[in-house]
């Protein structure tokens, strides 16, 4: 008698391999997607920091630059948004909100002195979060 596996044991151990990958694998790409959100919320503080830690250094005014001034005395670099769909970037849009807010990924900061939003940062995405809030919202 030999001694080994039949077509059938194999053919019945493949498809459980393969519906334990089906249910594995989306869940995985879902915390991915989350971890990445995670960071990029979390640079997202640590830059608003920066910013306040500035503006409270001087005299109450916020930067009127890309954020290149906060580099390196208040944060060690402008961090990366990691946002999923989109390339990773530490890219600084500027200006008035409109301006500042053009969709294109990155931060955008509102450097204009005359918008009501000036000193304010957030990532420059009209896109949603795994939880469903808008990701300039944040």
């Amino acid at each position: 008698m030999k001694k080994g596996f039949t077509v059938v044991e194999v053919l019945i151990t493949v498809v459980v391999f393969a519906v334990l990958l089906g249910l594995t694998v989306p869940k995985f790409i879902t915390l991915v997607h989350k971890a990445r959100e995670g960071s990029t919320k979390h640079q997202l503080v640590r830059l608003r920091s920066a910013i306040a830690a500035y503006y409270g250094e001087n005299q109450g005014t916020y930067p009127t630059d890309d954020l290149s001034s906060l580099v390196p005395r208040y944060i060690e670099a402008i961090p990366k948004v990691n946002v999923p769909g989109l390339d990773a970037t530490n890219k600084v849009t500027t200006g008035t909100y409109e301006q500042a807010f053009d969709k294109s990924g990155g931060w955008a900061y509102v450097s204009d002195t005359a918008d009501p939003r000036f000193g304010e940062v957030f990532v420059n995405t009209d896109r949603e979060d795994s939880y469903g809030k808008a990701w300039n919202t944040h």
